[in-house]
C-alpha cells in the first residue's frame, strides 16, 4: 500500500489481514489442544481405573475376597470385601469427563470377584473409555489380568 510521506502506521486492510490469520492459528491451536486434552483424560482415567483394579487384588488378599464394582452408566467404581466398602466410590465422570462402556454387554454394571489369593473368578471383559474422540481401554482377563490399551 502507498502511504503520504511523514505518516506512519498501519492500513486497515493489513491489520484485518494480520487479526484473520492470528484467529485461524488460534482456532487451529484450539482444536489440537481440546484432542490433546481428550487424549490425556481418557489415559488418566484408564490408568486410574487399573490402580483400582490393583487394590482390589490386594484387598482380596488382606480380607479374603474383595470385588470392584463397576457402575458404567455413572462412570464410577468402588471395591468391596465381604459386602462393606473399602474407600468411597471413585467417580471417573466428575473427574475426567469420560463415558464409559463394556463390550459385548448390556448391563449397568459389573462386577469383577477375586479370591482371597488375588485371582480373578470372571469371564473376560473389556472396558472401553471414551471422551471426545479419544479412547482408551482394559481388557481384563479370567484370572484378573489387566491389558490397557
Amino acid at each position: 500500500m502507498l502511504r503520504e510521506p511523514g505518516r506512519s502506521g498501519f492500513t486497515l486492510l493489513e491489520l484485518a489481514i494480520v487479526l484473520a490469520l492470528i484467529t485461524t492459528l488460534l482456532g487451529a491451536g484450539a482444536i489440537a489442544f481440546s484432542r490433546l486434552l481428550d487424549r490425556y483424560a481418557v489415559r488418566a482415567a484408564r490408568d486410574a481405573l487399573a490402580a483400582g483394579f490393583a487394590h482390589a487384588r490386594a484387598a482380596a488378599i488382606a480380607h479374603g475376597g474383595a470385588s470392584l464394582v463397576v457402575d458404567l452408566s455413572a462412570a464410577r467404581f468402588r471395591i468391596d470385601a465381604a459386602g462393606v466398602p473399602l474407600a468411597a466410590p471413585l467417580d471417573l465422570r466428575a473427574q475426567y469427563r469420560i463415558t464409559l462402556s463394556a463390550d459385548g454387554l448390556p448391563a449397568d454394571s459389573l462386577a469383577f470377584h477375586f479370591d482371597a489369593l488375588g485371582i480373578g473368578r470372571m469371564t473376560s471383559r473389556t472396558l472401553r473409555i471414551r471422551r471426545g474422540r479419544a479412547e482408551a481401554g482394559l481388557t481384563v482377563a479370567a484370572y484378573g489380568r489387566i491389558r490397557r490399551w
